[in-house]
């Protein structure tokens, strides 16, 4: 049997959380081991596995990839941010369309970026000015 690491006694100046293991350059699990892994992140992403059925050594393995993974995509995540901020202004200041079809995307932009009530005014508004009416 295979082991990914060897466990050392901890030093009395070493905690037990704090690396007591020393691992190989490249860790290897048992060929099933590998399969049941693969299967369990499969069935994890597909929602057939609960984070809560996982053990906790599973559970932290996982927070710590996902937190990983993401803090790799944040500044990629934080770039799609402000530009569909300053997508979302550049929208808010054109004058209105007379174009109906371009009139509903824009209101409906705006409900997507949270100004819902926004967009029913402005709705209100320019109903208002294509019936000739005077605006409140």
């Amino acid at each position: 049997m295979s082991h990914s690491g060897t466990r050392k006694p901890p030093t009395p100046q070493q905690n037990e959380g704090e690396g007591a293991f020393s691992y190989p350059a490249q860790i290897r699990l048992t060929p099933h081991a590998e399969r049941y892994l693969h299967q369990l992140a499969t069935d994890l992403a597909a929602g057939f596995v609960e984070f809560a059925q996982l053990s906790p050594a599973l559970r932290e393995l996982h927070v710590f990839a996902f937190e990983q993974g993401r803090a790799s995509l944040q500044p990629e995540l934080d770039h799609a941010n402000a530009e569909a901020d300053r997508l979302y202004a550049e929208l808010v200041r054109r004058p209105p369309s007379r174009d109906q079809d371009s009139l509903n995307a824009s209101l409906e932009a705006l409900k997507h970026r949270g100004a819902e009530a926004a967009a029913k005014r402005a709705a209100e508004i320019r109903a208002q000015i294509y019936s000739g009416q005077e605006t409140k």
